[in-house]
C-alpha cells in the first residue's frame, strides 16, 4: 500500500513537471545553440561565389564541425598561406630538438606571420625542408598538399588547410601553441582584409593568414582563419585564381566571409 502511493506521487510529480524537466533535471529546457554558420548561410556564399570572375573554392567548418566546401580538393598553388605550416613545423622540431628559440628565430617567425616576409620564410624553409612539411600534412589527414623545392611551389587546397586551421592544437606541440596563436592574430592591418575584418566587427577572435601572387590566370588571392567567440569555433578558408586584380580578389574573400558571418 505505501509502495503503491510512492509510486502515484512520483508519476504525479513527473507529469507536473514535464519532459523538458527530466532532460534538464532543472525543470527548464536546455537551450541547444544552433550550428554556426548555418547551411542557408553556406549556400548563399556558394550563390555569390557563381557571380564572381575566376577560380573560387572555399572550405567552412562550423561551429558543431560539420564541414561545407565548394570544389574544396581543387589544388591551388600556395602564395604564402603554406607560412602557417612552416611555423608548425618549425616549432615542433625546436620542441623535439629540447631546444628553445632563439631571438633569431623569434624575430624570423615574428616577420614571416605578421608581415608575410618572404626573406623570413626562406630562413626558416631551410631548416624545416619538405620531409617535415609532407610528415605534417600526413598526420593531420591533408589529401592533396604536395611540395617539391622551394615552399612557393606547395600546392595546397581548402578543405586540407581547413584541417589545419582546425586541428592547430595538434598541428603544434604544446610547449609553443601559445606562441604561435599570438603570431596568427597579431598580423598587421594593411594585411587583415577579407575575413578578419569581417569577423573582428562581429566579435570574433581570429587566426589566420593570407597569401597573394601573379600566376598563369592572374592574380591569386587566398586566406585561412580560425574564428573563436564565446565558445565556438568556426574554420573558413578561402582560394582563388584568375582574379582581374588583387583588390577584385580581395573583395571575394570578403563577399564570401559576408555571407558566411552575417
Amino acid at each position: 500500500m505505501v509502495r503503491a502511493r510512492l509510486l502515484l506521487l512520483f508519476v504525479s510529480a513527473m507529469a507536473l513537471c514535464g519532459p523538458a524537466a527530466l532532460a534538464s533535471g532543472s525543470g527548464q529546457k536546455r537551450s541547444i545553440r544552433p550550428a554556426f554558420p548555418s547551411s542557408a548561410q553556406v549556400a548563399a556564399a556558394k550563390r555569390y561565389v557563381s557571380s564572381r570572375a575566376g577560380i573560387v573554392s572555399f572550405t567552412v567548418i562550423d561551429s558543431r564541425g560539420k564541414r561545407y566546401s565548394l570544389a574544396g580538393d581543387r589544388q591551388f598553388v600556395t602564395a604564402s598561406v603554406i607560412k602557417v605550416m612552416l611555423m608548425a613545423c618549425f616549432l615542433n622540431m625546436k620542441t623535439i630538438e629540447h631546444k628553445s628559440l632563439t631571438s633569431t628565430n623569434r624575430s624570423d617567425l615574428h616577420a614571416m606571420i605578421t608581415e608575410s616576409d618572404n626573406d623570413a620564410a626562406d630562413e626558416i624553409y631551410d631548416q624545416v625542408g619538405d620531409g617535415r612539411l609532407y610528415n605534417l600534412a600526413q598526420r593531420l589527414g591533408m589529401r592533396h598538399f604536395s611540395i617539391s623545392g622551394y615552399w612557393a611551389n606547395a600546392q595546397l587546397t581548402t578543405n586540407d588547410q581547413a584541417l589545419l586551421m582546425e586541428y592547430l592544437s595538434r598541428a603544434i606541440y604544446p610547449r609553443h601553441y601559445a606562441y604561435a596563436r599570438s603570431l596568427l592574430s597579431s598580423v598587421v592591418t594593411w594585411e587583415s582584409w577579407g575575413i578578419p575584418r569581417v569577423a573582428r566587427a562581429r566579435g570574433w577572435k581570429v587566426f589566420f593568414k593570407g597569401g597573394w601572387r601573379g600566376s598563369d590566370r592572374g592574380q591569386l588571392i587566398h586566406q585561412v582563419a580560425r574564428l573563436e567567440r564565446r565558445g565556438q569555433t568556426i574554420v573558413i578558408c578561402v582560394m582563388t585564381d584568375g582574379d582581374p586584380g588583387s583588390v577584385y580578389g580581395q573583395e571575394t574573400v570578403n563577399g564570401i566571409a559576408q555571407k558566411l558571418l552575417r
